[in-house]
């Protein structure tokens, strides 16, 4: 499926947060649009200040990665946790994977064990069917790893 970036651009501009939204991912993906972080993260914040947390958990990432931005972990953090809090968000599951990589692997911040387990654990708590496989194997090793150490 194509999508009409002009059209998206233009509702967007009107303050659509669903266009918003879509347009910041195109350009953070590279989705029928070329990659361009700068607007990525100019959509993603306009559709977050309207409280979308698709794009909340997006600039998590754009902060957690560096990409066009200033790497700023604890911004990514907070972020995240904004997301993984509510478990009824359809983002709360990929939020709670990536704060549990954050302090499992000492991503921009020390090694926190207890802190990857309780992501972990909370992720696999509300993963529905149809979540990244990958992801929930990973929360599962941790977990089971963690269990050994004690």
């Amino acid at each position: 499926m194509a999508f009409d970036i002009a059209e998206m651009r233009r509702k967007a501009e009107g303050g659509s947060c669903v266009s918003q939204c879509m347009l910041g991912l195109c350009y953070l993906y590279g989705i029928d649009a070329e990659i361009d972080y700068e607007e990525a993260f100019r959509f993603l914040s306009s559709a977050a200040e309207q409280r979308s947390s698709r794009a909340v958990l997006n600039l998590a990432r754009m902060y957690a990665q560096g990409l066009g931005i200033q790497q700023d972990v604890p911004k990514a953090i907070r972020h995240f946790e904004a997301v993984a809090g509510p478990s009824d968000s359809g983002d709360a599951f990929p939020a709670r994977i990536e704060l549990g990589r954050i302090y499992s692997r000492g991503l921009g911040v020390p090694v926190d064990r207890d802190l990857a387990l309780k992501w972990y654990s909370s992720a696999i708590k509300i993963a529905a069917e149809g979540e990244n496989a990958e992801d929930i194997k990973e929360a599962h090793e941790y977990i089971e790893q963690e269990k050994g150490r004690s």
